[in-house]
């Protein structure tokens, strides 16, 4: 009998089709924000950097910044088919999210597709003892400073457990996941980042394109990967 495939999929601009992390970014910070994202865009600075000035940008009301993120909210295409057939598959759905995170449960029950996924891994923003947004990484790596929430080990640990992962994402940010994973969907950022890195992907547009698909072998992807999830964290 064939094991269960993991899907671990990205949610900004990936579940959705914008980025909500980065529309919240410009929307209070403006160009203090485009300098931070240039830096990021430039390798200047990891992300879980650019997200800690991000916050610092926003106004300290967290339904007020979940009620922005609801106007921008808008579920891809073929996300609840792909949903249903994962499920009737018993592929398990897990997002793995490295943006602001607090709102990627309202907007999953918003649209009817929260009971649907079968795990969420994200970060958490929050008001903290001196009124102050702050930024938490509870999935964080315990030493690398690179990401909020370390995908590569989300994948990692389903590997472990026997099953083979699809990656499917669309930042440069998900290159650390996508290198463990046995099939990676790529577009837009994390396309060019896995022609840099020689990494084979499947180009796709919606989840249309990635509901009828052959589901993977489990391979060993130690040699190719970008980080080292259980060791020292991203390469050198």
């Amino acid at each position: 009998m064939a094991s269960e495939t993991a899907y671990v999929i990205d949610f900004d601009g990936t579940v959705t089709t914008r980025d909500i992390t980065t529309e919240l970014g410009l929307f209070f910070g403006g160009k203090k924000f485009i300098e931070i994202d240039q830096s990021y865009q430039a390798k200047k600075i990891p992300i879980k950097s650019w997200l800690q000035a991000a916050v610092a940008l926003l106004p300290v009301d967290l339904e007020k910044l979940k009620n922005r993120a609801f106007e921008w909210a808008e579920i891809r295409p073929g996300f609840n088919t792909f949903l249903q057939k994962a499920r009737a598959a018993n592929n398990p759905v897990i997002i793995a999210s490295d943006g602001l995170g607090f709102y990627i449960e309202p907007i999953l029950d918003q649209f009817g597709l929260l009971g649907e996924v079968d795990q969420i891994y994200r970060n958490d923003t929050v008001i903290n003892d001196q009124g102050l947004l702050e930024i938490l990484n509870p999935h964080a790596h315990p030493t690398c400073v690179v990401c909020g929430n370390c995908k590569a080990r989300i994948v990692v640990q389903q590997k472990a457990a026997g099953r083979p992962v699809i990656y499917i994402g669309d930042g440069s940010n998900d290159r650390f996941g996508a290198s463990w994973a046995d099939r990676i969907f790529a577009r837009e950022d994390l396309a060019l980042t896995c022609e840099r890195h020689n990494l084979a992907y499947s180009p796709w547009w919606d989840f249309y394109d990635i509901i009828n698909i052959e589901e993977p072998r489990l391979t060993d992807r130690d040699s190719g990967s970008l980080c080292s999830p259980l060791g020292a964290g991203v390469k050198s």
